[in-house]
């Protein structure tokens, strides 16, 4: 059976690589609607319709008999009825569709006696569905817990909602970190999300060779429309050029970039970090003593200084600055006296200051 559902996805991939000219949308999916493009993908394939000429209803509940028929489309299985004269044909629409599918082992009855067919496809029952489908394998039987939800999640199904989170099914559907929602009913503009994913083929990221640093790209293996995300560490005294992040000779903007339909080579050049510059000072520690009177000698005892740099580090600077007055001058006028401290480094200079106040005599105690 998997053999043979194998077989039918590798004629359908194949075929879906051949994309015919978009035919008219609809118009209740404007080009703002987040599934536009899937829903375009799957109307002009022939897999979904819309409930008239120009509505399809994107937010609409996917029965179960729909889902049976599009699904039959996907899998490119004929659903239509059959012309024999000796033998009853099929009443419903969805009937050869549900059989095809019951008999593939693909969809169960909702009992042993029924399918319904009015009955709203769910979440969980989508990830049962697309892992039998594709024969999906599960990796950790505990990646169903990336949802708020996971446990309400039915215990029958988390082996489904594993398989599709492996293999990333539910990439740009069903996110990790917010709630799965399992029991809410699959809308027929997600259904055409997931095929349109399915249906894409996957490429690879790879990176180039590099000299003074190193990158990751996550994931290493996606389809298009994927966000790949970069890890980018220079050496040490090492920093990225800027300009030279690449995939394919596309510039990349930040440390991410949208998957193309085709593999990638990510490139980029570091170069020496510029040893950083002095860029302020500011006081850290005043002096010990601050008061003074008349005739005594400045004393900066305790003074602390912190130096801020352009890479955006700091240091403590405790000797090597300059102030005016100078340490040990005598304190002649009486009043609040300013003084500037100084540092130098690397050709570079830097100033701040801090005052002291000078009494005309020493006040009683």
């Amino acid at each position: 059976m998997k053999k043979l559902l194998s077989a039918i996805m590798t004629i359908a991939i194949m075929m879906s690589l051949s994309i015919p000219a978009l035919a008219a949308g609809f118009d209740d999916v404007g080009a703002e609607h987040p599934y536009k493009t899937e829903i375009e993908f799957c109307k002009d394939k022939g897999y979904v319709k819309g409930v008239s000429d120009t509505i399809f209803n994107p937010d609409g509940n996917l029965t179960r008999a729909d889902f049976s028929v599009i699904w039959c489309r996907m899998l490119m299985m004929r659903e239509k009825n059959h012309t024999f004269m000796d033998i009853s044909p099929m009443t419903n629409y969805y009937d050869t569709s549900a059989i095809i599918m019951y008999s593939l082992g693909v969809i169960n009855g909702t009992s042993p006696t029924t399918f319904s067919p009015q009955g709203n496809l769910t979440r969980e029952q989508l990830a049962v569905i697309t892992q039998r489908t594709f024969d999906l394998g599960e990796e950790n039987a505990d990646d169903y817990m990336i949802y708020t939800d996971h446990e309400t999640i039915s215990d029958w199904a988390r082996e489904g909602v594993n398989s599709c989170i492996n293999a990333e099914v539910f990439t740009g559907l069903y996110p990790g970190g917010q709630n799965f929602n399992p029991q809410k009913a699959v809308t027929r503009g997600e259904i055409c999300k997931l095929i349109y994913y399915v249906m894409q083929p996957a490429y690879t990221v790879s990176i180039g060779t590099l000299s003074g640093g190193s990158i990751t790209a996550t994931p290493s293996v996606a389809r298009p429309g994927t966000t790949i995300n970069l890890t980018i560490t220079p050496d040490t005294g090492k920093q990225l050029k800027a300009g030279t992040l690449m995939y394919n000779g596309t510039a990349i903007t930040g440390t991410s970039f949208v998957m193309p339909a085709e593999d990638v080579i990510i490139t980029a050049e570091f170069e020496d970090k510029p040893e950083a510059a002095l860029e302020s000072i500011t006081i850290k520690s005043g002096p010990e003593r601050v008061s003074y009177t008349v005739g005594e000698v400045l004393d900066l005892t305790g003074l602390v200084l912190t130096a801020e740099y352009s890479d955006g580090t700091t240091k403590d600077i405790t000797e090597g600055y300059a102030t005016d007055p100078a340490e040990g001058t005598e304190l002649s006028t009486e009043g609040t006296e300013m003084i500037s401290v100084s540092y130098s480094e690397g050709g570079v200079e830097k100033s701040t200051s801090f005052t002291v106040v000078v009494s005309a005599e020493e006040p009683e105690t």
